[in-house]
C-alpha cells in the first residue's frame, strides 16, 4: 500500500501544529530555523496524511493525527510510530509489515510518501 500527500506551506500555522502534533513533534518544529518552520509543519501534516492513506483510513475510521508520530533516527531519516486506530489497523491488516516514509519540502510545498511493505 502507498500513500502520498502534498501540502501548500502557506496553509499551515502554529494553530494547526498544536492540533496535529505530539509534544516531541512540536519540539522538533520549534527547533527549526524560523525561515523553514512552516515547511516543517507542512511536512508533518503531509506525512500523517500519507500514512493514513497508505493504511486506508479516512475520517470515518476514527483515526486521529495524534495516532501517528513522526520521529527521526540520529541520521535524520524519518520514521513513524503508530498508536490508537492507526496501530490497530496496522496490526490487523498489515501484520508483520512496516511503514517507510520519505518527506521533502521547498519554499511553497511539502510532500510525503508512505509505503507499507
Amino acid at each position: 500500500m502507498i500513500g502520498i500527500d502534498i501540502v501548500e506551506v502557506e496553509r499551515v500555522d502554529d494553530k494547526l501544529l498544536k492540533k496535529i502534533a505530539h509534544p516531541s513533534e512540536i519540539n522538533y518544529v520549534e527547533k527549526a530555523a524560523a525561515s523553514n518552520r512552516k515547511q516543517k509543519i507542512a511536512a508533518l501534516w503531509a506525512v500523517k496524511e500519507a500514512v493514513m492513506k497508505a493504511l486506508g483510513l479516512g475520517k470515518e475510521s476514527g483515526v486521529s493525527f495524534l495516532d501517528i508520530t513522526l520521529l527521526h533516527e540520529t541520521s535524520g531519516r524519518p520514521y513513524v510510530e503508530l498508536s490508537g486506530v492507526a496501530k490497530q489497523e496496522m496490526q490487523i491488516n498489515h501484520y508483520g509489515k512496516k511503514i517507510e516514509v520519505s518527506i521533502s519540502h521547498e519554499k511553497d510545498y511539502a510532500v510525503a510518501i508512505a509505503i507499507i511493505q
